[in-house]
């Protein structure tokens, strides 16, 4: 299994530009695609979406649940977004995309950092939950802002290790 090779920003300086932001490939603007998939609130459907995916080979790196009554919204972070985006509109799954940050735990502190970071630029998180992959060992949780680019640029000049799309489809 190749070896993830982390790239890191300098330390935040203000006025002095660090350069394109990078993923851990060198790809630039780490982001990621989660997807929200919308399913009826009965048993058995989150099994029916979990093995449509698996039979196809896409992992499935993350998941979160949000159910109401009738419908539950089921927020996922797939090893190949466009695989499971063809997936999707091939099957009567309703759906949306939106983009989101991926950001490598370091330490048992790095979260409320993080959030301390966004709160320095009135950046607010709408919901976070973890992967259930690692990236070198380390813990990697999802965040969905909503500023996304000031945000990641900020996450970025502190040291806080962002993945990408791109870094999503190998090994993590």
């Amino acid at each position: 299994m190749p070896a993830l090779v982390v790239i890191r920003t300098g330390a935040y300086n203000p006025g002095v530009s660090a350069g394109p932001l990078q993923t851990a490939r060198g790809h630039e603007e780490p982001f990621a695609v989660q997807f929200s998939v919308f399913l009826a609130n009965r048993v058995g459907e989150l099994k029916e979406m979990l093995d449509l995916f698996l039979s196809q080979s896409v992992r499935i790196l993350g998941l979160s649940i949000v159910d109401s009554t009738d419908w539950a919204v089921i927020r996922t972070v797939f090893s190949d977004a466009n695989k499971a985006r063809e997936i999707l509109r091939r099957h009567p799954l309703p759906f949306t995309e939106s983009e989101v940050l991926l950001a490598v735990l370091d330490s048992e502190k790095d979260l409320s950092r993080i959030c301390e970071l966004l709160i320095q630029m009135e950046i607010n998180v709408h919901f976070a939950y973890p992967l259930a992959v690692r990236s070198a060992g380390k813990a990697v949780m999802v965040f969905h802002v909503d500023d996304l680019a000031p945000a990641r640029a900020m996450l970025a000049r502190h040291d806080v290790t962002l993945l990408g799309h791109e870094d999503l489809s190998g090994p993590v």
